[in-house]
């Protein structure tokens, strides 16, 4: 009767198949739960970098340190294809209709939408950002009439 004893309380196969069932059933959940969270967590950092992001580019004085640096980061760039003044701020622009631009003074015959515009007192540069390359460099002429004219019909 021992022996009888002993065979039944072994495991049966059927038993073992169930518990790694179980086995399996819980890797997963618990693996899908880890998936979640880490999925939760990510989508709560984006959220608050996004808050950030909107909060400054509400603000005008942020907007303006923005172009700022990018500025700064530009003139860095093409500084280093040609030397620039470094005792006066360039306005900057975007071009954004280059055949108007084109057809308009022949020094933007080159450009493309896209490009860089550094306007000095003395000189402007057309630089493409995609290309690293300097498109256009020419001095800067200030009508005289066109500002007198201003200045008179007022």
């Amino acid at each position: 009767m021992e022996k009888q004893n002993d065979i039944t309380s072994l495991p049966t196969r059927k038993d073992n198949t169930e518990s790694v069932k179980k086995d399996n059933k819980k890797i997963i959940l618990v693996s899908l739960f880890l998936v979640l969270f880490i999925g939760l967590i990510y989508l709560l950092f984006s959220y608050i970098k996004t808050q950030r992001e909107l909060k400054v580019l509400k603000d005008p004085a942020a907007q303006e340190a923005a172009v700022k640096v990018e500025n700064d980061k530009l003139i860095q760039k093409i500084n280093k294809l040609i030397d620039l003044p470094t005792n006066e701020e360039p306005v900057v622009g975007t071009v954004n209709d280059a055949s108007t631009l084109a057809q308009q003074q022949k020094f933007f015959s080159n450009a493309k939408n896209g490009d860089k515009v550094l306007i000095y007192q003395d000189k402007a540069i057309i630089y493409r950002p995609d290309d690293n390359k300097l498109i256009n460099v020419g001095p800067v002429y200030v009508d005289s009439t066109s500002t007198e004219s201003n200045i008179n019909n007022k």
